[in-house]
Order: C-alpha cells, then sequence, then structure tokens
C-alpha cells in the first residue's frame, strides 16, 4: 500500500487530512470524548495501525498516565511500558521535547539517539512489537496539563515529511480545542469514577481538609499508607495537590 506522501498534490493533501480529523473532533463536550475522537480519527486518516493520547503536569509526566486513550496494535503493549519503559521513552528526551515544543510533532526519524536506554526503548521494545514509525505530537490540556499524542505503524515510511507536516498545521488547532475541554461532562465521574472505593474514600476526606493522620484514624491506615494512596490519587486524576483535588471535589459536590 503506498505511503500517503507519494500522492499528488502533497500541499493540498496535508490540509485535507488535517481537517478531516478536526472535523471528526468536532463538537466534543469534553476531554475524555475528545481522546476518543481524536485517536480513532488520527488512526483512520493517516493510516497508522495505532494511536495513543497520554496525559501528565509535564510532557515528561504524561509517559507515567496511568490511564491513557489507546487504539491499535499498541494496546496490547501497555503493560509492559508501563512496568519497563516509560522513564525511557525516546519521545520524552530533552531533544524530543524541545523539538515537540518548537514544532508540536517529532518523529522517531527525528530524534534518534539519547541514552542506551533510550535506544533499547527503540530496539527492545518498539521493534521487538514490529514498530517501525513512531510520531509523537504535543498538546496543552486542561488545567494546564500536557499531552503526548503517538501514532505507531510497522511500515517505516507511513509517516513521511507530508503527513509530519500535515499533522503540525493539525496541533495548533488541537491544542486550542483541548485546553477548553472540561475534564468529563459527567461531573463526579471526572473526580471519583476512576478511583477504587477505598481510594475515593481517601479523597473525600482529604477534599474536607483533613491530614493524613486524621484521615489514617478515621480509616485505620497508617499515616504513610495515606500519604501513598494521595500521590496514587493525584496521579489517577492528573491533579497537582490536595488543594486542587479539594477545588475539583467542591465543584463536583462529590463530598
Amino acid at each position: 500500500m503506498p505511503t500517503l506522501a507519494r500522492e499528488p498534490h502533497g500541499d493540498l493533501r496535508r490540509y485535507e487530512l488535517a481537517f478531516r480529523v478536526l472535523e471528526r473532533v468536532d463538537g466534543v463536550t469534553d476531554l475524555a470524548a475528545f481522546k476518543a475522537a481524536l485517536t480513532g480519527a488520527l488512526a483512520d486518516v493517516y493510516r497508522v495501525r495505532s494511536a495513543t493520547f497520554f496525559v501528565g503536569r509535564t510532557a515528561q509526566l504524561a509517559c507515567a498516565d496511568p490511564s491513557p486513550t489507546i487504539v491499535g496494535i499498541t494496546r496490547h503493549m501497555l503493560p509492559e511500558y508501563q512496568d519497563l519503559w516509560f522513564q525511557h521513552d525516546i519521545f520524552s528526551t530533552p531533544r524530543a521535547l524541545r523539538s515537540m515544543i518548537d514544532t508540536r510533532v517529532s518523529t522517531l526519524g527525528e530524534i534518534n539517539g539519547g541514552t542506551q536506554e533510550n535506544r533499547l526503548y527503540v530496539t527492545d521494545y518498539l521493534q521487538r512489537h514490529g514498530i517501525e514509525s513512531a510520531t509523537a505530537m504535543y498538546l496543552d490540556v486542561c488545567r494546564g496539563r500536557k499531552a503526548l499524542v503517538g501514532l505507531f505503524d510497522r511500515d517505516p515510511g507511513r509517516i513521511g515529511t507530508h503527513e509530519a507536516a500535515s499533522l503540525r498545521l493539525l496541533a495548533g488547532p488541537l491544542a486550542q480545542i483541548a485546553r477548553g475541554l472540561p475534564e468529563s461532562a459527567a461531573g463526579d465521574d471526572a473526580v471519583l469514577s476512576r478511583l477504587s472505593p477505598r481510594q475515593a474514600d481517601v479523597a473525600r476526606l482529604v477534599g474536607d481538609g483533613l491530614s493524613n493522620a486524621t484521615i489514617g484514624a478515621m480509616l485505620q491506615l497508617h499515616p504513610a499508607s495515606v500519604k501513598k494512596y494521595v500521590t496514587r490519587i493525584l496521579a489517577i486524576t492528573g491533579l497537582r495537590n490536595r488543594t486542587e483535588l479539594a477545588i475539583a471535589l467542591r465543584d463536583t459536590g462529590a463530598h
């Protein structure tokens, strides 16, 4: 199957591809819907075998997203990524981040190198699973957080010059949309639905302004265990601190 870069009228094609994706995300009402619509659109429009959406307080921390949105063949790779590779993701290297901050999009071919662990990420993780093409897009999303959106394929030429240029055209409008979207249209679900019952209990008590020691006494937990719960809750919800958690719970009427 020929790559898109070989099709005629390359400049026009760049805009056509970008507009097709924007049409697919038009009208979404929250970030959760945006992530699902965008990953599906990127996989279809750019004909890649997988698209991913990771969110974090920074671009580097996005790699540690505990519940990313993934469509396609890299879904089965997620447990291995979270256990072994997220700290060595080549798209979290300073070189890759500088490139993405400047141009919003970086391809694997543009950022080769890095540490030995970064190179192993490519050879022993991506290529071992048959992934030869990898591209990342950098977006701003709600509450000042950052997203890394990935496109992956087995064809090393899948994202060529024209496709990368099209993705760079697309990144600005996508970031503008994502910054203005709430986490979830479901209100309470935005904060608590992804937590276990025990985590939700801790979150509600944090939202009430209680200390770790007081929460531990109420729930029969050691304060150090409460601290670990709070750290995990913040990672799952994408909130930065206890104050943001309390505000989010207050805004949704969750406690």
